[in-house]
């Protein structure tokens, strides 16, 4: 059941820094007025205030606009009886109880505001007194006989009936019988202002960067008001007091502790030093935290994506590099799992925005080229994104593709590794767990490093490195109690929490081409735009090919799916779908591999069908097709430079007359299903076919001319 309240006019509530008062109290709630603000009004029912009362930012004071609860409360230290030091509590209490035995005394007509009457009616106002406290000899607890019992003495009339005077005029508050000893003592300036600025100097002298002694800056301080007094001497001023060296201590114990420690050891340090814990951010749902960072890995590994060191002789293997790969990684607050990993060669915007990009995405394929038990499926859109003040995640090319994709940005100040706890304590774990069972581990540092050979027993490659890092992460990390979960797996957390409270949404393809795609100009022909031989089209562009000027459009190219891009018309962005089917789904690697494996089967001047091309990429073996995925997360993914070459290498686009006519004649053999388009004939070269003038015989002995091959260096 539901109390109702009773407030009055004069009373105060704060909550939430919110001060309000009272204006009307019915059966339904109350309506409340914000002191300082007349006319805005709140309304409240009786169990939103039942509510408001028991949160640890509500405060009421009642009476607070009386006249005499204000009286009360002018110039006293506290607002509060229990506030104050029990001594000085226990005071108040027997002063109160002395009041109340004289006014009670006076009632009854027992006794007079005069001095005479004090005096005859003292000791009967003296056991009423110890009556009403609890004390001497009308205790609660039993006294032993023989015991010495303390007892307090009255004042004189004088102080009692000042004590009755001021009790009265608060309205019998508790608050106007404190002793007002805490305005007592000489509060006067003790030093000229010029002494005073000398003092201070002691401060700025012990914060240095050289760290000086305390005893070195008090010295230091007491010589310059030797030389200032030598100074007014020879000017025949007044000589300044020089202050003694406890007094010159005293004021430096009084400087801000954190301003001293930050001069003296540097911000990043005083901040660590003077930071107090915390539970971190509430944080409930899934994806509404997601933490990311990169580290430098702690082992030794061959720069290279080779699968064949073991058959490499030794003196072969000396000459691969070796070094430290950095690993991007992002993580889950509320879920602890791991939605993003990455290894890059060195800390750069790029990769981190290719990390950010796997975010979005179902991982289950790459866990399962690493031949991963587990799935990697989580993913999600992302509430808010954290990370440090690394060069990488406050460049503007970062910064510009989280803006696009509309994720909120918090970049905690440097040096403060905490308010990004989860993400490093998640390379702490990967430094105790997996990295002691890896040859050619660095260790934490130098010293427990010692005479470990790391760069002698470096032996795995970057396909090697990504599939223990996978392993580890999905079979492992994931399905292991984690202390932050109190005991929960990760997989768990995710499960339990989705199933609750669901993820942001993905951003849509669109909106992801734009911020992720690969940047392209194109020229606008009549079959639209191409891009590694395929061509695309939308409406837009049969518009602006009609009547625009322009010929040059904006791309951007997902290289994970070719099957459509964006393509940027006017201001506006559209989709443009491949004119040639089939192609949904499938990345440029796959794409660029099955065209290689048809022109190394035909002559390289063929021009290349689409059906065969398709043909071709699904005939690619799964093993090449985990290849591809795992090579996405290393730092030899697929650059700007490799889709110019192998877009520069198709003059012409993948098509078939007859795919477009709709009929694809059925055929497992390459050549046959091949449409072979040669250049335009040239009628004055045709006696060239002719085998029997010397141009047959040049053609022959190129022909038969002996090409170069791995055994010939023997």
């Amino acid at each position: 059941m539901t109390l109702r309240f009773r407030f009055s006019s004069s009373d105060m509530i704060t909550t939430a820094g919110v001060a309000m008062r009272p204006v009307e109290i019915n059966d339904i709630g109350g309506t409340f007025e914000r002191v300082g603000q007349p006319g805005i009004i709140e309304a409240f029912s009786h169990h939103q205030l039942a509510e408001m009362m028991r949160r640890p930012d509500t405060t009421y004071f009642a009476g607070y606009f009386d006249r005499a609860t204000q009286e009360a409360r002018r110039d006293k230290p506290v607002e509060v009886i229990s506030e104050l030091p029990e001594k000085t509590a226990r005071l108040v209490i027997w002063r109160k109880a002395v009041c109340d035995a004289f006014l009670a005394l006076e009632a009854a007509g027992l006794i007079k505001r005069t001095q005479r009457a004090y005096e005859q009616a003292k000791a009967q106002l003296a056991s009423a007194t110890a009556r009403l406290v609890g004390e001497g000899a009308s205790a609660f607890a039993k006294v032993r006989p023989g015991k010495e019992i303390k007892t307090r003495k009255l004042p004189a009339s004088r102080t009692v009936l000042h004590w009755v005077r001021s009790y009265q005029a608060a309205g019998y508050s508790a608050l106007s019988l404190i002793p007002a000893t805490h305005l007592s003592g000489n509060r006067t300036r003790r030093w000229c202002p010029k002494a005073e600025a000398l003092m201070n100097q002691v401060i700025e002298i012990y914060a240095d960067t050289q760290r000086p002694s305390k005893v070195q800056s008090i010295q230091e301080t007491r010589a310059l008001f030797a030389e200032e007094n030598a100074r007014r001497t020879s000017a025949g001023a007044t000589l300044l007091m020089v202050p003694s060296a406890s007094s010159v201590k005293r004021r430096l114990d009084s400087a801000d502790p954190f301003y001293v420690y930050a001069k003296r050891h540097g911000t990043s340090a005083a901040a660590r030093k003077f930071a107090m814990s915390s539970n971190g951010p509430d944080v409930v749902r899934p994806m509404e935290r997601v933490e990311m960072d990169e580290n430098k890995l702690d082992v030794m590994s061959l720069l290279t994506l080779t699968g064949i060191w073991e058959h490499l002789p030794p003196d072969r293997q000396k000459k691969f590099e070796t070094g430290r790969r950095w690993l991007y990684i992002a993580i889950d607050y509320a879920t602890k799992c791991v939605v993003s990993m990455r290894l890059a060669e060195t800390p750069n915007s790029d990769d981190a925005i290719r990390a950010l990009r796997q975010i979005f995405e179902d991982k289950t394929p790459l866990a399962q080229a690493a031949e991963c038990e587990s799935t990697w499926h989580h993913h999600g859109g992302i509430g808010t994104l954290v990370t440090d003040m690394g060069p990488a995640f406050v460049s503007d090319a970062f910064q510009t593709t989280v803006a696009s994709l509309g994720i909120t940005s918090h970049l905690p100040p440097a040096g403060i590794p905490w308010m990004r706890g989860h993400i490093e304590s998640f390379f702490r774990t990967l430094g105790h767990q997996l990295m002691p069972l890896l040859a050619g581990r660095t260790f934490f540092d130098t010293v427990d490093r010692g005479d470990y050979p790391s760069e002698m027993l470096a032996c795995l490659c970057d396909d090697d490195l990504i599939k223990v890092l996978l392993t580890y992460i999905v079979d492992i990390y994931h399905n292991q109690p984690h202390g932050s979960l109190k005991g929960e797996t990760p997989n768990a957390a995710w499960k339990r929490l989705i199933a609750e409270h669901g993820t942001p949404p993905v951003p849509d393809g669109l909106t992801l081409r734009k911020a992720f795609g690969r940047p392209l100009t194109r020229k606008l022909n009549d079959e639209g735009v191409l891009f590694s031989g395929l061509s695309y089209s939308c409406e837009a562009l049969r518009e602006a090919y009609l009547h625009s000027p322009i010929r040059e459009v904006e791309i951007r190219v997902d290289l994970q799916d070719i099957g459509w891009i964006a393509v940027k018309v006017g201001a506006t962005w559209y989709p443009a779908l491949a004119n040639q089917p089939g192609f949904a789904g499938v990345s440029f690697e796959e794409l660029r591999e099955g065209i290689r494996a048809v022109r190394h089967a035909h002559a390289r001047a063929a021009k290349l069908d689409a059906p065969t091309v398709q043909r071709a990429i699904e005939r690619i073996s799964e093993a090449n097709r985990r290849a591809f995925a795992l090579r996405a997360l290393t730092p030899y993914h697929t650059t700007d430079v490799e889709i110019a070459r192998a877009d520069a290498g198709l003059h012409h686009p993948l098509r078939s007359d007859a795919q477009r006519l709709g009929y694809v004649p059925p055929s497992n053999d390459l050549l046959n299903d091949a449409i072979t388009i040669t250049p335009p004939t040239d009628t004055s070269r045709e006696s060239d076919s002719d085998d029997s003038g010397p141009g047959s015989e040049r053609r022959t002995r190129r022909k038969t001319r002996r090409r170069w091959g791995f055994n010939d260096g023997k």
